[in-house]
């Protein structure tokens, strides 16, 4: 929320002790059968006293939270204004496909100024962002270990810095999958509903719409993936179905590599 970051420096400077979670877990929360009322009701009491049952029931296997580094908070910053610059550019973009004969010179002129104007404040916002990483050790680490994956870039990376604090707060990739809309699951219902597995159209969206750019470099370049894009294409496979299984195997890739340490190492062009 909008004073969360505030309240943590507030707490790390006082020394207390606190946890932050996702607040979609919290939502899907549900207390224990035998406490009434609580599941249905909504109100600020009401989800005081969840929060309460919820620390109360996973507070020994939980980690403490810890404030990240000010590179960190620059970093979401940096990325927010530069996903302001895509949302603009693409409109102005837009825009100039769509002029018409009654429109003026100027008016065009206008349009393309503006759209270059942003592609410069897109390059110039790109090259803080590689300042920034430059000055954290922690996160220049993990950034070069990602960027050594085939499809992945500046933007993937850095989103996936941000939204997991430097690999902090998610250290398994199928739940990271699962936050960004990756992740297949089950559609079913008791015995009547039996539906194929597909992901949730919940999760961090802008994070799964960047990969999508990473998939089609990395079944452009990387031998690997594809070998597995024409395999599973070949045997009739719908393809929003391969393109999200891509993504997960780079994903998988990116949490492989921050774990080893070690930059990633295409194989494939060793066998034989």
């Amino acid at each position: 929320g909008l004073y969360t970051h505030d309240f943590r420096c507030w707490l790390e400077r006082e020394g207390i002790t606190y946890y932050v979670v996702d607040p979609k877990r919290m939502h899907h929360f549900a207390p224990p059968q035998g406490i009434k009322g609580i599941r249905q009701t909504k109100t600020d009491k009401a989800d005081a006293f969840r929060i309460a049952i919820y620390c109360s029931l996973f507070h020994e296997s939980m980690e403490p939270s810890k404030l990240p580094p000010a590179a960190y908070f620059s970093l979401k910053r940096l990325l927010a204004e530069r996903r302001q610059y895509v949302k603009q550019s693409v409109l102005y973009r837009q825009q100039l496909n769509d002029i018409s004969v009654y429109d003026s010179v100027s008016t065009r002129m206008r349009k393309e100024d503006e759209l270059a104007h942003l592609r410069n404040n897109i390059r110039q916002t790109d090259k803080e962002m590689k300042s920034v990483i430059d000055s954290d050790p922690a996160i220049k680490q993990n950034y070069d270990l990602l960027t050594s994956i085939v499809g992945v870039g500046l933007v993937v990376a850095v989103t996936a810095i941000v939204l997991t604090e430097n690999f902090t707060t998610f250290t398994n990739p199928r739940k990271y999958a699962s936050y960004i809309a990756i992740a297949p699951f089950p559609h079913e219902s008791g015995t009547s509903v039996r539906g194929a597995t597909r992901v949730s159209k919940q999760g961090f969206r802008q994070a799964k719409a960047d990969l999508s750019v990473s998939v089609l470099n990395a079944i452009t370049h990387d031998a690997e993936l594809r070998e597995y894009w024409l395999r599973k294409k070949t045997e009739g496979k719908h393809t929003g179905t391969v393109l999200n299984a891509v993504k997960f195997k780079i994903v998988l890739r990116m949490f492989a590599v921050v774990k080893r340490g070690k930059p990633y190492v295409n194989t494939k062009g060793y066998k034989g």
